[in-house]
């Protein structure tokens, strides 16, 4: 237990070290602040712009906003979440295989699992503290705008979304384990997920797969209902799960 938490504080060291944790939390502030700053602004833009739009002979009515403009911009923005935590941990495992530092570590006695577990857990804290951060900042400030009690479903619908992101970096881990590059893990995680997002479009699978979760911003709208998740709510969970699983047992045959 000892060596496993040793080796756990190294690799949230590490996020300070190199920068990530920095870049990470100013980068989810952002978001945070942004999404509902844009929607307050929006009416303000569109004004700006309504003089030169009629002289084009578009005409821009009133423009209604509300809580529900800055949670469509707040899940707009995940993809660009997803894609900037996913390119940050896709070296996680490559740079210790270029640098040998793994095999110094697991020559010392560390169990492989361990090591597996411990940058699982630091990608994992990682990615629920800065999600959760731009999720409460929004929040925060959508309630003070506006109100938040007008939105169906929101926590809910923000898990869904969380929970894709895990998966993602569960897959990811799995692919960086086995890979020298960490492009290469990148590259393989977005294939996956494009062919489950293309089995996503057949309705006998849809409910099934991970792809669903992208439709969590039509439960605030009511177009959705939870019950309409739970499947691919499960369905996920377990493949994360799995994923971990995976990625132990490939660096386990892992060649260092």
């Amino acid at each position: 237990m000892k060596q496993f938490l040793v080796f756990t504080k190294k690799e949230f060291l590490e996020l300070f070290r190199t920068g990530k944790a920095t870049v990470l939390l100013i980068v989810f502030s952002i978001f945070g602040i942004l999404n509902p700053a844009l929607a307050k602004l929006t009416p303000w833009m569109l004004n700006l712009m309504s003089e030169t739009l009629s002289d084009q002979g578009v005409t821009i009515g009133e423009i209604a906003v509300n809580a529900l403009t800055a949670w469509t911009q707040y899940f707009k923005n995940l993809f660009m979440e997803y894609l900037l935590v996913l390119a940050l941990f896709s070296g996680i495992f490559a740079a210790e295989y270029q640098s040998g530092t793994l095999v110094n570590i697991l020559t010392k006695g560390l169990p492989r699992w361990k090591a597996v577990m411990s940058k699982w857990l630091s990608v994992f804290a990682s990615w629920s503290v800065c999600y959760w951060l731009t999720f409460g900042i929004t929040a925060g400030y959508s309630a003070y705008f506006w109100d938040n009690a007008a939105v169906s479903h929101l926590g809910f619908g923000a898990f869904c979304a969380y929970l894709l992101g895990v998966w993602l970096l569960s897959l990811e881990l799995t692919f960086a384990s086995r890979f020298q590059s960490g492009m290469y893990a990148l590259i393989c995680t977005g294939a996956v997920y494009a062919a489950v997002f293309a089995l996503g479009f057949l309705p006998a699978c849809s409910a099934w797969l991970p792809a669903r979760l992208n439709d969590a911003f039509s439960l605030l709208t009511g177009d959705l209902l939870p019950s309409d998740f739970i499947r691919s709510l499960l369905i996920t969970t377990v493949l994360s799960i799995a994923n971990v699983f995976l990625s132990v047992a490939g660096f386990q045959r892992k060649q260092l």
